[in-house]
């Protein structure tokens, strides 16, 4: 549990993609309403949950280590960013 006014340890040390300390202006609705309120439909959290189970990245209990949830965080990432990428190839087919 995070209580108000505690801080969590850090999960990385030093940003896995490169960008520590960086930051970037997003207009107010990008911001508010699509960064903060991701759409995950339930069949969308079985399917990440099994690649999880998959990458051996799931756990039962919570551990003092933080490896698992980072795997996790760039599992995620991996997976927006193929996913990404594999429309970026379709829109470039439909349209060359």
């Amino acid at each position: 549990m995070n209580r108000r006014g505690t801080q969590r340890g850090k999960i990385f040390e030093k940003c896995p993609w490169g960008y520590e300390r960086e930051t970037a202006v997003f207009c107010y609705d990008c911001h508010e309403e699509l960064l903060h309120n991701p759409v995950l439909l339930p069949e969308d959290v079985k399917k990440f949950a099994d690649i999880v189970r998959s990458r051996g990245l799931a756990e039962d209990n919570k551990a003092e280590s933080r490896e698992k949830i980072a795997g996790r965080i760039k599992l995620f990432h991996e997976i927006i960013q193929r996913g990404l990428e594999q429309l970026e190839k379709e829109h470039s087919q439909h349209f060359s």
